[in-house]
Protein backbone atom coordinates (compact mmCIF):
# COMPACT_ATOMS: atom_id res chain seq x y z
CA UNK A 1 0.00 0.00 0.00
CA UNK A 2 1.19 3.60 -0.66
CA UNK A 3 2.41 5.81 2.03
CA UNK A 4 1.57 8.96 1.49
CA UNK A 5 5.37 10.52 0.86
CA UNK A 6 5.23 7.64 -1.75
CA UNK A 7 2.10 9.64 -3.85
CA UNK A 8 3.61 12.25 -4.49
CA UNK A 9 3.20 13.35 -7.92
CA UNK A 10 6.48 13.74 -10.19
CA UNK A 11 4.93 17.20 -11.79
CA UNK A 12 5.81 19.03 -8.75
CA UNK A 13 10.00 17.77 -8.12
CA UNK A 14 11.24 20.68 -9.99
CA UNK A 15 9.58 23.26 -8.84
CA UNK A 16 9.74 21.59 -5.65
CA UNK A 17 13.70 22.00 -5.63
CA UNK A 18 13.72 25.89 -6.19
CA UNK A 19 11.71 26.55 -3.16
CA UNK A 20 13.71 23.99 -1.14
CA UNK A 21 16.63 26.76 -1.87
CA UNK A 22 14.58 28.89 -1.05
CA UNK A 23 13.30 27.83 2.11
CA UNK A 24 17.34 26.95 3.25
CA UNK A 25 18.50 24.08 4.99
CA UNK A 26 19.71 23.15 8.55
CA UNK A 27 20.98 20.72 10.78
CA UNK A 28 19.95 20.51 14.85
CA UNK A 29 23.45 19.97 17.08
CA UNK A 30 23.66 20.06 20.77
CA UNK A 31 21.50 22.05 23.11
CA UNK A 32 17.84 21.02 21.13
CA UNK A 33 15.48 18.74 21.80
CA UNK A 34 14.37 17.78 18.62
CA UNK A 35 11.13 15.29 17.07
CA UNK A 36 9.21 15.99 19.64
CA UNK A 37 5.47 14.76 18.97
CA UNK A 38 3.51 17.86 19.75
CA UNK A 39 -0.02 16.39 18.43
CA UNK A 40 -0.99 13.47 15.61
CA UNK A 41 -4.05 14.10 13.36
CA UNK A 42 -5.55 11.08 11.70
CA UNK A 43 -4.61 10.29 8.38
CA UNK A 44 -6.71 11.09 5.34
CA UNK A 45 -5.04 7.92 3.56
CA UNK A 46 -4.04 5.25 5.98
CA UNK A 47 -7.40 4.63 7.75
CA UNK A 48 -6.66 4.31 11.45
CA UNK A 49 -3.50 5.86 10.81
CA UNK A 50 -1.74 9.09 12.45
CA UNK A 51 0.00 11.90 11.18
CA UNK A 52 2.59 12.92 13.57
CA UNK A 53 2.88 17.04 13.98
CA UNK A 54 6.85 17.79 15.36
CA UNK A 55 8.91 20.33 16.56
CA UNK A 56 12.40 20.98 17.89
CA UNK A 57 12.52 23.21 20.94
CA UNK A 58 16.35 24.67 22.40
CA UNK A 59 15.75 26.63 25.99
CA UNK A 60 18.50 29.19 27.49
CA UNK A 61 20.63 28.12 29.80
CA UNK A 62 19.34 29.35 33.56
CA UNK A 63 16.87 29.94 34.91
CA UNK A 64 13.78 30.83 33.46
CA UNK A 65 11.08 31.60 32.27
CA UNK A 66 11.86 33.34 29.08
CA UNK A 67 10.15 34.56 26.06
CA UNK A 68 9.99 32.26 22.75
CA UNK A 69 10.13 32.75 19.64
CA UNK A 70 8.15 30.13 17.02
CA UNK A 71 9.91 29.31 13.48
CA UNK A 72 7.37 28.73 10.84
CA UNK A 73 9.01 27.43 7.36
CA UNK A 74 8.25 28.32 4.20
CA UNK A 75 7.74 26.27 0.63
CA UNK A 76 4.80 27.38 -0.97
CA UNK A 77 2.82 25.50 1.87
CA UNK A 78 3.76 22.15 -0.46
CA UNK A 79 7.07 21.76 0.92
CA UNK A 80 9.69 22.04 3.38
CA UNK A 81 10.53 21.26 6.45
CA UNK A 82 11.08 22.21 10.61
CA UNK A 83 15.01 22.08 10.04
CA UNK A 84 15.23 24.84 7.83
CA UNK A 85 15.30 27.08 11.07
CA UNK A 86 17.08 24.13 13.03
CA UNK A 87 20.35 27.19 13.11
CA UNK A 88 17.97 29.89 13.99
CA UNK A 89 16.19 28.29 17.47
CA UNK A 90 19.78 27.47 18.81
CA UNK A 91 20.89 31.34 18.29
CA UNK A 92 17.28 32.14 19.69
CA UNK A 93 18.56 30.30 22.96
CA UNK A 94 21.74 31.75 23.26
CA UNK A 95 19.93 35.48 23.01
CA UNK A 96 17.87 34.21 26.16
CA UNK A 97 14.89 32.94 23.93
CA UNK A 98 13.29 30.10 23.82
CA UNK A 99 13.44 28.79 20.15
CA UNK A 100 10.81 26.59 18.70
CA UNK A 101 10.67 25.07 15.08
CA UNK A 102 7.70 24.11 13.54
CA UNK A 103 6.04 21.05 11.40
CA UNK A 104 2.62 21.19 9.86
CA UNK A 105 0.70 19.68 7.43
CA UNK A 106 1.83 20.24 3.80
CA UNK A 107 -0.51 20.14 0.28
CA UNK A 108 2.16 18.58 -1.86
CA UNK A 109 0.44 14.92 -0.88
CA UNK A 110 -1.89 13.15 -3.25
CA UNK A 111 -5.33 11.41 -2.46
CA UNK A 112 -5.31 9.54 -5.37
CA UNK A 113 -7.02 12.11 -7.70
CA UNK A 114 -4.94 15.08 -8.17
CA UNK A 115 -5.98 16.56 -5.21
CA UNK A 116 -3.80 18.07 -1.94
CA UNK A 117 -4.26 15.58 0.93
CA UNK A 118 -3.68 18.29 3.55
CA UNK A 119 -5.13 21.55 2.46
CA UNK A 120 -6.05 25.07 3.48
CA UNK A 121 -6.45 25.91 6.28
CA UNK A 122 -4.81 22.64 7.96
CA UNK A 123 -1.70 24.39 8.03
CA UNK A 124 -3.01 27.23 10.19
CA UNK A 125 -4.49 24.21 12.24
CA UNK A 126 -1.45 22.72 12.88
CA UNK A 127 0.36 26.17 13.99
CA UNK A 128 -2.24 27.12 16.30
CA UNK A 129 -2.02 23.13 18.23
CA UNK A 130 1.47 23.86 18.08
CA UNK A 131 1.49 27.54 19.92
CA UNK A 132 -1.39 25.56 22.20
CA UNK A 133 1.39 22.82 23.08
CA UNK A 134 3.71 25.61 24.18
CA UNK A 135 1.39 26.88 26.10
CA UNK A 136 0.82 23.64 27.69
CA UNK A 137 3.98 22.53 28.66
CA UNK A 138 5.39 26.28 29.50
CA UNK A 139 7.10 25.26 32.84
CA UNK A 140 8.91 22.03 31.27
CA UNK A 141 10.88 24.42 28.94
CA UNK A 142 10.47 27.73 30.82
CA UNK A 143 8.46 29.88 28.66
CA UNK A 144 7.13 33.33 29.46
CA UNK A 145 3.70 32.55 27.71
CA UNK A 146 2.70 36.10 27.67
CA UNK A 147 5.74 37.12 26.22
CA UNK A 148 5.74 34.73 22.49
CA UNK A 149 6.72 35.99 19.34
CA UNK A 150 6.43 34.14 15.86
CA UNK A 151 8.49 34.56 12.47
CA UNK A 152 7.91 32.70 9.03
CA UNK A 153 9.48 33.10 5.72
CA UNK A 154 7.44 32.95 3.01
CA UNK A 155 4.38 30.41 3.58
CA UNK A 156 5.78 30.45 6.59
CA UNK A 157 5.20 34.24 6.96
CA UNK A 158 1.79 33.84 6.21
CA UNK A 159 1.24 31.54 8.75
CA UNK A 160 2.81 33.52 11.15
CA UNK A 161 0.52 36.46 10.62
CA UNK A 162 -2.79 34.40 10.36
CA UNK A 163 -1.58 32.85 13.82
CA UNK A 164 -1.82 36.72 15.03
CA UNK A 165 -4.59 37.71 13.63
CA UNK A 166 -7.00 34.99 12.81
CA UNK A 167 -6.44 33.99 16.54
CA UNK A 168 -10.17 34.22 17.63
CA UNK A 169 -11.61 32.60 14.23
CA UNK A 170 -13.11 29.35 15.31
CA UNK A 171 -13.47 28.07 11.82
CA UNK A 172 -9.65 27.27 12.02
CA UNK A 173 -10.07 25.75 15.33
CA UNK A 174 -7.56 22.52 15.57
CA UNK A 175 -10.35 19.75 16.53
CA UNK A 176 -7.71 17.40 16.82
CA UNK A 177 -5.49 19.18 19.17
CA UNK A 178 -5.29 17.37 22.54
CA UNK A 179 -4.59 21.03 23.78
CA UNK A 180 -7.31 24.20 24.64
CA UNK A 181 -5.04 27.00 26.30
CA UNK A 182 -4.51 29.46 23.18
CA UNK A 183 -1.50 32.16 23.20
CA UNK A 184 -1.50 35.46 22.44
CA UNK A 185 0.65 36.38 20.13
CA UNK A 186 2.73 39.42 20.72
CA UNK A 187 5.13 40.07 18.16
CA UNK A 188 5.39 38.89 14.33
CA UNK A 189 8.19 39.12 11.67
CA UNK A 190 7.30 37.87 7.74
CA UNK A 191 10.08 37.62 5.68
CA UNK A 192 8.59 37.57 2.19
CA UNK A 193 6.00 36.43 3.34
CA UNK A 194 2.38 36.47 1.45
CA UNK A 195 -0.05 38.24 3.56
CA UNK A 196 -2.74 38.86 0.76
CA UNK A 197 -2.36 35.74 -0.71
CA UNK A 198 -4.39 36.46 -3.97
CA UNK A 199 -2.54 39.49 -5.09
CA UNK A 200 0.91 37.08 -4.48
CA UNK A 201 -0.91 34.94 -6.74
CA UNK A 202 -1.83 37.57 -9.46
CA UNK A 203 1.93 38.87 -10.02
CA UNK A 204 4.03 35.70 -9.27
CA UNK A 205 6.34 33.95 -11.12
CA UNK A 206 3.86 31.38 -13.31
CA UNK A 207 5.81 28.32 -11.57
CA UNK A 208 4.66 29.16 -8.49
CA UNK A 209 0.95 29.63 -9.30
CA UNK A 210 -0.04 25.75 -9.12
CA UNK A 211 1.49 25.49 -5.39
CA UNK A 212 -0.90 28.22 -4.59
CA UNK A 213 -4.11 26.32 -6.34
CA UNK A 214 -2.73 23.07 -4.89
CA UNK A 215 -3.08 24.45 -1.12
CA UNK A 216 -6.34 26.29 -1.78
CA UNK A 217 -7.58 23.09 -3.69
CA UNK A 218 -8.76 25.39 -6.61
CA UNK A 219 -8.09 23.67 -10.40
CA UNK A 220 -4.89 24.39 -11.93
CA UNK A 221 -5.22 28.11 -14.03
CA UNK A 222 -8.39 29.77 -11.48
CA UNK A 223 -8.60 32.84 -11.21
CA UNK A 224 -9.05 34.77 -8.18
CA UNK A 225 -12.27 35.57 -9.26
CA UNK A 226 -13.75 32.63 -9.91
CA UNK A 227 -13.14 31.77 -5.71
CA UNK A 228 -13.35 35.17 -4.13
CA UNK A 229 -14.10 33.57 -0.75
CA UNK A 230 -11.73 31.17 -0.90
CA UNK A 231 -8.89 34.00 -1.16
CA UNK A 232 -10.69 36.07 1.48
CA UNK A 233 -10.44 33.15 3.83
CA UNK A 234 -6.79 32.80 3.47
CA UNK A 235 -5.68 36.66 3.48
CA UNK A 236 -4.81 38.37 6.57
CA UNK A 237 -6.71 41.03 5.13
CA UNK A 238 -10.22 39.84 6.07
CA UNK A 239 -8.81 39.57 9.96
CA UNK A 240 -6.31 42.79 10.34
CA UNK A 241 -9.60 45.07 10.83
CA UNK A 242 -11.21 43.41 13.89
CA UNK A 243 -8.48 40.72 15.05
CA UNK A 244 -5.88 41.10 17.79
CA UNK A 245 -3.45 44.36 17.70
CA UNK A 246 0.08 42.68 17.26
CA UNK A 247 2.89 44.76 15.77
CA UNK A 248 4.24 43.54 12.80
CA UNK A 249 8.01 43.67 11.05
CA UNK A 250 7.95 42.72 7.53
CA UNK A 251 11.59 42.05 5.98
CA UNK A 252 11.25 42.16 1.68
CA UNK A 253 13.58 41.89 -0.87
CA UNK A 254 14.18 44.56 -3.26
CA UNK A 255 14.82 41.96 -5.96
CA UNK A 256 12.03 39.48 -4.90
CA UNK A 257 10.18 37.90 -8.08
CA UNK A 258 7.66 35.74 -5.83
CA UNK A 259 6.26 38.04 -3.59
CA UNK A 260 6.72 41.48 -5.40
CA UNK A 261 7.67 44.46 -3.54
CA UNK A 262 4.95 46.72 -4.57
CA UNK A 263 2.83 44.10 -3.63
CA UNK A 264 4.47 43.93 -0.06
CA UNK A 265 3.85 47.83 0.15
CA UNK A 266 0.62 47.48 -0.56
CA UNK A 267 -0.35 45.09 1.87
CA UNK A 268 1.35 47.17 4.53
CA UNK A 269 -0.21 50.43 3.87
CA UNK A 270 -3.81 48.24 3.80
CA UNK A 271 -2.79 46.91 7.27
CA UNK A 272 -1.97 50.06 9.04
CA UNK A 273 -5.07 51.71 7.15
CA UNK A 274 -7.33 48.71 9.63
CA UNK A 275 -4.97 50.05 12.84
CA UNK A 276 -2.16 47.60 13.30
CA UNK A 277 1.33 48.41 13.71
CA UNK A 278 3.30 47.63 10.55
CA UNK A 279 7.11 48.55 10.18
CA UNK A 280 8.48 47.01 6.86
CA UNK A 281 12.40 47.04 5.62
CA UNK A 282 13.38 46.56 2.38
CA UNK A 283 16.66 44.76 1.81
CA UNK A 284 18.40 46.34 -1.18
CA UNK A 285 18.68 43.71 -3.89
CA UNK A 286 17.43 40.35 -1.92
CA UNK A 287 15.68 38.35 -3.63
CA UNK A 288 13.00 35.73 -1.98
CA UNK A 289 15.37 33.87 -0.25
CA UNK A 290 16.68 37.02 2.20
CA UNK A 291 19.09 35.04 4.31
CA UNK A 292 21.09 33.35 1.00
CA UNK A 293 22.73 36.75 0.56
CA UNK A 294 21.46 39.30 3.83
CA UNK A 295 21.39 36.73 6.39
CA UNK A 296 23.44 39.12 8.78
CA UNK A 297 20.77 42.42 8.00
CA UNK A 298 17.80 40.19 8.73
CA UNK A 299 19.25 38.66 11.37
CA UNK A 300 19.88 42.61 12.93
CA UNK A 301 15.83 43.61 12.06
CA UNK A 302 15.01 40.22 14.12
CA UNK A 303 16.55 40.06 17.11
CA UNK A 304 16.35 43.94 17.81
CA UNK A 305 12.33 43.48 16.95
CA UNK A 306 12.01 40.57 19.18
CA UNK A 307 14.29 42.20 21.94
CA UNK A 308 12.08 45.05 21.94
CA UNK A 309 8.98 43.24 21.75
CA UNK A 310 8.95 40.33 24.06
Amino acid sequence: MDTEAEVMKTRWLLPAALLLAITGCGGLTGGAEGDVTYAEVPSPSEPGGVHPLTLDIAVPEGPGPFPAIVFIHGGGWVIGDLDDYADRIQEASRRGFVGVTINYRLANLDDGHGKALHPWPAQLQDVRCALRWLAANAATYQVDTSRVGVIGGSAGGHLAMMSAYARNEARFEPDYCPYSENLEVKAVVSMCGAGDPASVYETTDWWIKPYVTRFLALPDGAKVRDAPEVFADVSNLTYLGHGPRVPLLILQGTADTLVLPEVQRSFAVSAQLLGQEVHVEYLEGAGHDIDATHRAESDEFIWKWFGERL
